[in-house]
């Protein structure tokens, strides 16, 4: 029998070696080549799915900005084209959340008391917060008995607080001392806020919570007016819809008290002409939505605010 030498035994395993660690390099190059390969293409779709969502949110807004279309019209729900894209549109009057710029700069604090109340805060929170509030808006340096000025925001290290200007934007709110209370009672407080509208609240349109913190009632009443006035498609918008004549007459359905009466009606009004406009564009999981603050339909569209925000994907 020939047995090898023991020195080409060892060049065979070297070699051996050698070519397994070749392909466990070129399998490794391979797997990231590929993994690169597959991010890329992802990275590619995604512009793609996130640029249509984009386009069919502004083709969504179109429509909701023409002169011509109601809030209840089809066209603003995209048809079924075959493909996993399109848009959804839904508008309301801006009058239908409380402006806070109105609420503390009038001589009523009573609905956002009442509000806050509503909400879950103590009467000895809500003061401190409503007169903070006032603080940041009132355009001067006096103290109010609960509020803030500049030495307590000096005291967190903020030399520019209070602004002492209205609200330009519910971003400010948190900066408020004490508004904390209500971003953790309240997680979806902006829905419940504006600093676009003309003042008085749309009595038709508020949230139950706002009609009820408002007109004085309690919040079973306030939802049981609301559904009235949706109509039996519950829908608000609707050609069903229930509209007062004034805001007595829905004062009156609502049983909101006679002695408060005059005061508690320059709270609302029955239609707010400034309009809120969102469209939601989707493609595939990828959502675009446009929020846009648009005067009264007319000849010319008048927009007052405009925000896009890409959503998260599903």
């Amino acid at each position: 029998m020939k047995i090898a030498h023991p020195s080409l035994r060892g060049r065979t395993g070297i070699a051996l070696i050698a070519v397994l660690w070749v392909v466990s390099f070129m399998t490794t190059l391979l797997v990231v080549t590929l993994t690169l390969l597959k991010v890329d293409v992802d990275d590619n779709v995604a512009e793609v799915h996130t640029f249509t969502a984009w386009q069919q949110a502004h083709a969504g807004l179109s429509f909701g900005l023409h002169p011509g279309v109601k809030r209840d019209d089809p066209i603003l729900f995209s048809p079924d084209t075959g493909y996993d894209e399109g848009y959804t549109v839904k508008i309301e009057p801006e009058a239908s959340r409380l402006n806070i710029n109105a609420a503390l700069t009038s001589n009523d604090k009573g609905a956002l008391v009442n509000l806050f109340k509503l909400w879950g805060l103590e009467d000895k929170e809500i003061d401190l917060l409503v007169d903070a509030l006032i603080d940041w808006v009132d355009g001067d340096t006096l103290l109010s008995l609960n509020g803030a000025e500049e030495d307590y925001y000096l005291g967190l290290g903020y030399s520019d607080r209070p602004y002492n200007r209205m609200f330009r934007s519910l971003d400010e709110l948190p900066l408020v001392r004490g508004f904390v209370l209500i971003e953790n009672l309240k997680p979806d407080w902006r829905e419940y806020f504006t600093v676009w509208s003309k003042g008085p609240m749309d009595i038709h349109e508020a949230l139950p919570e706002l009609i009820a913190a408002a007109a004085e009632v309690e919040i079973a009443m306030a939802a049981q007016f609301r559904g009235f006035v949706a109509g039996d498609d519950e829908m608000m918008g609707s050609e069903d819809d229930i509209r007062f004549a004034t805001v007595g007459e829905a004062l009156d359905d609502l049983v909101s008290p006679a002695e408060n009466r005059d005061q508690i009606a320059q709270r609302f009004t029955t239609k707010g002409e400034i309009l809120r406009i969102e469209s939601e564009g989707y493609s595939g999981n990828f959502r675009q939505l446009i929020k846009v603050i648009s005067g009264a339909k007319g000849q010319q569209t008048n927009i007052l605010d405009y925000q896009e925000k890409q959503l998260v994907s599903e």
